[in-house]
C-alpha cells in the first residue's frame, strides 16, 4: 500500500504517522497536554473591551482569557449579541446609529470601531477558538462560527458559497457551486471543501445534512447553557487527520490499540462506509512503528543530530530567529575526489533536510549550511534537489540559491507549532541558553525597563512576567523593591510568576493585555504603532473563489416553515428542505 496513517495509543499520548509510499512523511503526536482546540465552539463572557488595541478580552473558563480582535469579530456581532442578550444588549444611541449604517458600504476599519461599541462587559458571545494558546497567551477567538464536516464547511448567518482554489479545474467548481447552491438553505452560507473533488451529489447532500444537525445541538445547547460553557468540540487530532486524509490519499489506517480501532470504525462508518474494511487492527508483539519500520525515523526527529546513509550528519538548532542546519561530510575522501564527495554528500542532506523540516513542523526562516562547492553547476543541482523534494511538501516554501559560502535560505510556512516543541519544555532556569546570569543583573535590567516605560509611554500600569523565584524576592516584606519602583516612578506595577521564564529574563505587557511591550520599549519605539500591527487580521481568502447566493424568489410566509427531509440513517434537518 502506498500511503497509510498509522496510530500508536500508549497510555496518555497517541503518535500518528502518515506514511507516503513507505516513508514517513509527517508525525502528529496528541496528548493531555498538547490537545486540539481549534474548532471548539463556547458560549462566554466578555470580560473586558480594550478600545485602544482594538480587542477585547473574553471569559471562556480557560486559564487565560481568549483575545478577540475588532477584526474578527465578524458583519453579524449585532446579530449575535442581540440574539443572547436581547434587543436593550446594545446602548440605544448605538442602535439607532447601527439601523442608519449599510455595513457592506463601509470599511473594515470602521466596521472594528462598531464591534467596540456592540460589545460590553457581562455580555454573552458565541465564540470560536481559531488559535492555539500559545505560551502565556490564550487561544484567538472569532464570532464567525463555522462547522466543519467532511466536505462542506457551514457558515451560519454567511450570504455566500465558496469553492476551494485547490479544485483548479473551472468546469468541477461550476458543477460543485451548482450542486450546493441548489440545497444550501436561507441564511446559511458554505465552503466547499477540497476532498469535495469529484464526489456525487447524493454525498454532498448527506454532509449538507450533517452539518446542519450540528448546527441544531449547538443552537440546543446553547438554550440551557451557563457561560463559560462548551457547545461543541471539533474532532480530536486523530478523527480530523482521517476526516481530511482517508479515502482520498491514504488507502489504509493501522492502529494498535483496540479502544482507538473501535472509535476510528464508528467515525469511518458515518462519513465514508465503504472505507470501513481498510480500518485495521495491529494485534503483533512489535512496536508497530517497528513492524512498519518507521521507528528510526521517529527518533531522528527528536535529535539535533540526524546520521545519513554515506556517514555524513545534519545539525539541527533553534535561534531565537530562525533554525539553522549545519551539513557534516563523513569519511575522509581524497583531495582530487573531494568536490565529487561534497556534490553526493551535499545532494542526499538536501533529500535529508527537506524531509526533517516536514517531519519537525519546523516554519519560519531556515538556513542550511551545506559543504563548499566549488563548481556553479553542482551548486545547481543543490537548488534543484531541493526544489524537487519540496514538491512533496504541503506548507508552502520559498528557496533562495546556494550562496559562494554554501550557504541556502529557505521559508517554510508555519501550519503548526513544531512537533518538539510541542512535546517539550524550555529549561524554566537558563531559558535554553545553558547560562544564568546574578539576581541583581537581572534587578538591574528591570530597574532600567521601568524608567525607559514611565519616561516614554502615557501608560501607568503594566504586567510583568518574571520567574516565580524572583517574584517571591521582589516582593519580599512591607518595603520591598517592588512597592519601593512604584513609588519611584509612579506606577502600578503587578508581577506575574511564569515558570517559562527564566531566571535571565522578564516580559512586560500592557496590564490587562497579551501584547509582549518589552523589545518596543527599550528601543524607545512607538507602543501604539506596536498594539495596530499586533492586532491586524491574520484570516486569508487567498485559497477559496467566493461567489454570492443565486437571487431566488420570496416565499410566502406559509411556505416558508421548514420542511424536513429524511437522511439514510432517519434523522432530520429542520433546515433543510
Amino acid at each position: 500500500m502506498k500511503n497509510q496513517i498509522i496510530i500508536h495509543a500508549s497510555g496518555k499520548q497517541t503518535r500518528i504517522a502518515l506514511l507516503e509510499n513507505g516513508e514517513l512523511a509527517q508525525l502528529f503526536i496528541e496528548s493531555d497536554e498538547n490537545q486540539r482546540t481549534v474548532g471548539n465552539i463556547y458560549v462566554a463572557r466578555v470580560h473586558k473591551v480594550m478600545s485602544g488595541i482594538r480587542a477585547a478580552f473574553i471569559d471562556m473558563g480557560t486559564p487565560k482569557d481568549a483575545f478577540l480582535h475588532f477584526s474578527d469579530a465578524g458583519d453579524h456581532l449585532k446579530d449575535y449579541v442581540q440574539m443572547l442578550n436581547g434587543r436593550d444588549a446594545i446602548r440605544p444611541k448605538v442602535r439607532k446609529k447601527l439601523k442608519k449604517t449599510n455595513f457592506d458600504q463601509i470599511s473594515n476599519y470602521e466596521k472594528q470601531n462598531w464591534a467596540g461599541k456592540i460589545l460590553q462587559p457581562g455580555q454573552k458571545l458565541m465564540v470560536q477558538i481559531v488559535k492555539e494558546p500559545i505560551g502565556s497567551k490564550g487561544p484567538r477567538i472569532s464570532t464567525d462560527i463555522t462547522v466543519a464536516g467532511r466536505f462542506l464547511v457551514l457558515i451560519p448567518m454567511g450570504e455566500y458559497i465558496a469553492v476551494s482554489r485547490k479544485i483548479n479545474n473551472y468546469k468541477e467548481r461550476r458543477r460543485l457551486k451548482n450542486i450546493v447552491g441548489s440545497m444550501v438553505p436561507d441564511g446559511f452560507g458554505v465552503i466547499i471543501r477540497t476532498v469535495a473533488k469529484g464526489k456525487g451529489e447524493e454525498a454532498i447532500e448527506d454532509d449538507m445534512r450533517d452539518v446542519l444537525k450540528k448546527w441544531e445541538r449547538i443552537l440546543e445547547r446553547l438554550e440551557t447553557a451557563d457561560p463559560p460553557a462548551l457547545l461543541y468540540k471539533d474532532l480530536d487530532m486523530t478523527e480530523s487527520l482521517v476526516r481530511d486524509l482517508f479515502a482520498k490519499q491514504y488507502d489504509r489506517v493501522l492502529v494498535d490499540d483496540p479502544e482507538m480501532h473501535d472509535k476510528i470504525k464508528s467515525y469511518v462508518s458515518q462519513v465514508a462506509p465503504q472505507m470501513i474494511p481498510n480500518v485495521e487492527l495491529y494485534k503483533g508483539r512489535e512496536h508497530i512503528f517497528d513492524f512498519m519500520k518507521v521507528a528510526k525515523d521517529v527518533d531522528s526527529i527528536f535529535s539535533p543530530r540526524v546520521r545519513m546513509p554515506s556517514g555524513g550528519y545534519l545539525i539541527f538548532e533553534q535561534t531565537e530567529a530562525m533554525y539553522v542546519v549545519d551539513v557534516n561530510s563523513g569519511p575522509y575522501a581524497a583531495k582530487e575526489k573531494q568536490e565529487d564527495n561534497s556534490l553526493k554528500t551535499n545532494l542526499e542532506a538536501a533529500r535529508e533536510v527537506a524531509k526533517q523540516l516536514r517531519l519537525r513542523d519546523i516554519g519560519g526562516i531556515i538556513v542550511v549550511d551545506f559543504i563548499d562547492l566549488r563548481k556553479s553547476k553542482n551548486r545547481k543541482k543543490i537548488y534543484d534537489e531541493l526544489k524537487k523534494e519540496f514538491k512533496k511538501d504541503p506548507a508552502k516554501t520559498n528557496v533562495i540559491g546556494m550562496s559562494d559560502f554554501g550557504l541556502v535560505q529557505i521559508t517554510r510556512q508555519r501550519i503548526r507549532p513544531s512537533v518538539v516543541n510541542s512535546v517539550s519544555k524550555v529549561c524554566p532556569t537558563c531559558g535554553g541558553s545553558g547560562n544564568v546570569v546574578t539576581k541583581n543583573t537581572v534587578i538591574a535590567d528591570l530597574d532600567a525597563w521601568l524608567s525607559k516605560f514611565r519616561t516614554t509611554t502615557d501608560y501607568r500600569a503594566v504586567d510583568i512576567y518574571i520567574n516565580p523565584y524572583l517574584k517571591a524576592y521582589l516582593e519580599k516584606g512591607f518595603l520591598s523593591i517592588r512597592r519601593k519602583w512604584m513609588w519611584r516612578y509612579w506606577l502600578k506595577i503587578t508581577f506575574v510568576g511564569d515558570e517559562t521564564v527564566s531566571l535571565n529574563e522578564y516580559k512586560a505587557t500592557i496590564a490587562g493585555s497579551d501584547i509582549d511591550i518589552t523589545d518596543v520599549v527599550m528601543q524607545e519605539k512607538d507602543v501604539e504603532s506596536l498594539i495596530e500591527s499586533e492586532s491586524k487580521d491574520e484570516v486569508s481568502e487567498d485559497d477559496l473563489d467566493i461567489y454570492e447566493k443565486d437571487e431566488r424568489p420570496k416565499r410566502g410566509s406559509d411556505k416558508r416553515k421548514p420542511r424536513p427531509s429524511r437522511s439514510k440513517d432517519g434523522s432530520k434537518s429542520k433546515y433543510y428542505k
